[in-house]
């Protein structure tokens, strides 16, 4: 079980690592910006929710535009069964899921973060 929980967390943090490595050598991307937002998001999702946390960057663009899309890459590929539908936007999966898995995401993004 040990082996298994380290295998995910150096997943996540390899996965982090690569996220803000593109993030800072995107020159449309403002990185002291993206800095900033990606340290307040645990608190924005926590105090607001998961959905709410990604309708909020998904309509502001630039920085945000950026996390969220990192966010639904990670999920994309972490939790394929909740993905299967092409034509409906990230936010729009993650508010149509189930209590019990909409937390389980949560939980991920939270870990991720």
């Amino acid at each position: 079980m040990a082996v298994e929980r380290v295998g995910i967390e150096n997943g996540r943090a390899s996965f982090a690592f690569e996220s803000v490595k593109k993030a800072f050598q995107d020159n449309k991307v403002n990185f002291e910006s993206y800095r900033s937002y990606v340290k307040k998001m645990p608190s924005l999702i926590q105090v607001n929710g998961l959905g709410q946390a990604l309708a909020f960057c998904y309509q502001k663009k630039k920085e945000y535009r950026v996390i969220y899309d990192q966010l639904h890459t990670w999920l994309r590929g972490q939790y394929k069964q909740y993905f299967q539908e092409q034509n409906k936007e990230f936010v729009e999966v993650v508010i149509g899921l189930k209590s019990s898995d909409y937390r389980v995401l949560t939980m991920e993004v939270l870990a991720l973060f």
